[in-house]
């Protein structure tokens, strides 16, 4: 019985060991674990918001340009050509006039100044008349003799210089449409010569350095122009002062006395 029972335990031990190594056993031994296939997942970034693209706006080019505006005219001017400049002396005006026939005005000016001294003052015109299609202008340039003021023997023509001019424009009838004074002020001066520096005493006043001008429409049909030129004014204050202040005599006083010998 003893036997027996060895028997079937010995039985038992080498069924167990041959399980164990089975081919099939050995099999799934050695065989390494398969790799699991991981599947990265890519989270997507948050991406910038795109700002949306202004609309481009053209340059609108304003192809009207403004007029360019013109300087005052430094004296009397036909077809925009100097003729007659400040300070020009009567002679070389005259000789470049159209019509050189005109005769010359002279007379003398008294002026009162504040030493209770009298100034005489030497002063000229000449007048001219042009005629066009549309207009009748009458022109006067005025002329005063500065020099004379220095010296009473300084009286020829060669010493008066311009200072100002007068000029007055009538409009002839035009038919349909009839030209206006307003017309002339509004295309011919406010227009060339920009906004005036002011309006008083129906003028429109006009001002630079070298030239003032004052333009006012009589009635429908006529202009008047008054310039002048401030250079010259003050030159004619300077001789003044020169000769009539009391700095002035005081001067002339000691140049009579040296030829007073003792």
């Amino acid at each position: 019985m003893k036997r027996l029972h060895v028997l079937v335990l010995s039985t038992i031990s080498m069924f167990i060991l041959s399980c164990s190594f089975s081919p099939r056993s050995l099999l799934q031994r050695n065989k390494s674990p398969e790799p699991k296939l991981v599947v990265e997942q890519t989270i997507p970034q948050p991406q910038p918001e795109k700002k949306p693209k202004k609309p481009t706006t053209r340059k609108v080019v304003n192809r009207r340009t403004m007029p360019t505006l013109q300087q005052l005219p430094e004296g009397w001017t036909v077809d925009r050509h100097p003729v007659a400049k400040w300070g020009m002396s009567l002679p070389t005006v005259m000789s470049n006039v159209l019509d050189s026939a005109q005769t010359v005005e002279y007379w003398e000016e008294v002026i009162d100044i504040p030493t209770g001294y009298k100034v005489p003052l030497k002063r000229a015109k000449v007048y001219f008349q042009i005629i066009t299609r549309l207009t009748i202008e009458s022109v006067e340039l005025h002329f005063m003799n500065i020099n004379h003021i220095y010296s009473s023997t300084n009286h020829e023509p060669s010493h008066y210089i311009m200072n100002a001019i007068v000029r007055a424009v009538e409009l002839k009838p035009t038919g349909f449409p009839q030209l206006t004074s307003d017309d002339i002020i509004k295309y011919k001066f406010l227009m060339n010569y920009g906004t005036p520096k002011e309006f008083s005493e129906g003028f429109h006043h006009y001002e630079n350095k070298k030239t003032i001008m004052k333009v006012r429409d009589l009635d429908s049909r006529h202009v008047q122009i008054q310039m002048n030129s401030p250079q010259m004014e003050k030159e004619l204050l300077i001789a003044i002062d020169d000769m009539y202040s009391l700095e002035g005599i005081e001067y002339q006083k000691k140049l009579l006395l040296r030829s007073i010998d003792f």
